[in-house]
């Protein structure tokens, strides 16, 4: 008899649950509780992957680079204590310096980016003159090999066609499998278009000219890119002219007007206004320098 009452007692509730919406209510309050959680864990995962992507950046440019982390820890306390130096200077606010001081901690990556680039870049256009060279002797010769043999002490980027010499002198003489190693050693898309079109050249010699017509493309494209190099440089000109005379003003302020000056480095709405004059700073010079990549690369 018990059991019938616990089990009809036991039906009444799951009744009233049902009738009056607690299920929905007590899932919808699971769920809101659940997703707070997830947010919360997802805001902590947001908080480290900033910086597990500053430090991967900053391991991948200082191996780019092959430069040492000693020389790297050295340049990141050489820009913090300057970004320091110049918040104090600046805003005398220690809150802005620490600020001012993490910013110029993380500029030695703007500057190895930078270096990157113009290696880069520096890199790609002797890839094209070498690339060039070679095209236009392969058209007479129709033997690629013969061409670089002949070539090899004008060529200006000359590791892998050395090794392609050595490849199929040593190990294969299939020129096929060797200009396909080849292409897998430079990082280039004109490259691999070129690599492509001498392997089909390799099957059909009337195709020779098709790597030709490759190299004419990367050429446009390096004009295209000396266009942009001089027109960005004006623009960087500008920039930076507008950055001095921004920075200028405090200073102007505080020698001309001291009490506008006090207001905007100890007022919280100054101090607002000069976080996001910092911040928009930063903004447009990490889009600046994913705007301005090489079109070579």
């Amino acid at each position: 008899m018990n059991s019938y009452y616990i089990g009809v007692f036991c039906l009444t509730v799951l009744a009233l649950f049902l009738l009056f919406g607690l299920d929905r209510a007590l899932s919808g309050a699971y769920k809101a509780r659940r997703s707070k959680k997830e947010k919360a864990a997802s805001m902590k995962l947001r908080k480290r992957s900033i910086v597990a992507k500053i430090i991967q950046r900053q391991r991948t440019l200082t191996a780019a680079a092959r430069m040492p982390q000693a020389v790297y820890y050295t340049m990141t306390a050489l820009g913090a204590a300057t970004g320091f130096a110049l918040g104090k200077l600046f805003f005398c606010d220690t809150f802005v310096a620490v600020i001012t001081s993490a910013l110029g901690a993380v500029s030695p990556l703007f500057v190895l980016a930078l270096m990157i680039t113009a290696a880069k870049s520096a890199r790609a256009d002797k890839l094209r003159s070498t690339m060039m060279i070679l095209s236009n002797s392969y058209i007479v010769t129709e033997d690629f090999l013969k061409s670089v043999q002949d070539n090899a002490d004008a060529l200006e980027y000359p590791q892998p066609f050395c090794d392609l010499l050595t490849y199929t002198t040593y190990i294969d003489n299939s020129v096929e499998k060797g200009l396909r190693r080849m292409g897998n050693q430079v990082d280039n898309s004109y490259f691999s278009q070129w690599v492509d079109a001498l392997v089909m050249a390799q099957r059909d010699r009337s195709l020779k000219y098709v790597a030709k017509s490759v190299v004419d493309e990367m050429n446009d494209a390096h004009e295209v890119q000396q266009e942009s190099d001089t027109a960005m440089f004006a623009i960087w000109r500008e920039y930076f002219t507008l950055l001095i005379l921004i920075f200028s003003v405090p200073m102007i302020f505080r020698v001309l007007m001291n009490p506008a000056y006090v207001i905007l480095v100890t007022s919280p709405i100054g101090k607002l206004l000069i976080l996001l004059l910092l911040a928009a700073v930063v903004f447009s010079v990490v889009k600046a320098m994913k705007v301005n990549k090489p079109l070579l690369m």
